[in-house]
């Protein structure tokens, strides 16, 4: 499969790099993009950015003449992770201010899946709207909400259990049949 995985400036820049490690295991050719927002709040989290490797395209977000900004070119999906409140309202509105934000518009046009994984919280009036807009227009707005059901332990197993969703999102290899585990009805009891 081939995914455009966008990465913007909101926190939660683990997502994005999380994503590109689970699917590069499973054999996907992956076409990244961070925004500047992306690598100031990465360099604050302590999260090095994704390198180019052999099925890892990484493109400049002022870069248009690349295969993700047409619709020409096929990709199966793709998500942007963290997706900020700002990159939901470009997306909703139709407006390009770098390639994550034109690539999300093809994707759209050509009825192909988008998932938006947002951020930030909590969500005032506009951020809803603007996730009504984007559900309307087709997109797939997750938020990055992660859960407890298999006690994670460290801040990656955290970020998976958000990470193994969005893949079922895509259908993507072994995720896309992993159902969630349900808390037992006395799992926080004393």
């Amino acid at each position: 499969m081939r995914i455009i995985i966008g990465m913007t400036g909101a926190s939660g820049a683990v997502y994005g790099v999380r994503l590109i490690d689970r699917l590069r295991d499973e054999g996907c050719e992956i076409h990244a993009v961070m925004s500047p927002a992306w690598r100031q709040s990465a360099a604050q989290e302590g999260i090095a950015p994704p390198k180019p490797a052999k099925n890892i395209r990484i493109y400049e977000p002022e870069n248009y003449n690349v295969p993700i900004a047409s619709g020409s070119e096929h990709f199966d999906g793709m998500v942007i992770a963290p997706c900020s409140g700002s990159t939901l309202a470009c997306v909703a509105s139709g407006i390009n201010r770098h390639l994550i934000h034109r690539a999300a518009e093809v994707q759209l046009k050509e009825r192909r899946r988008l998932i938006l994984l947002f951020r930030e919280s909590p969500l005032s009036l506009i951020h809803i709207q603007n996730m009504e807009r984007v559900t309307l227009a087709g997109g797939i707005v997750q938020i990055a909400a992660p859960h407890f059901y298999q006690s994670p332990q460290t801040v990656q197993e955290l970020a998976d259990t958000v990470i193994t969703r969005t893949m079922q999102l895509l259908f993507i290899g072994s995720a896309a049949s992993t159902t969630l585990p349900l808390p037992s009805t006395n799992r926080y009891e004393p």
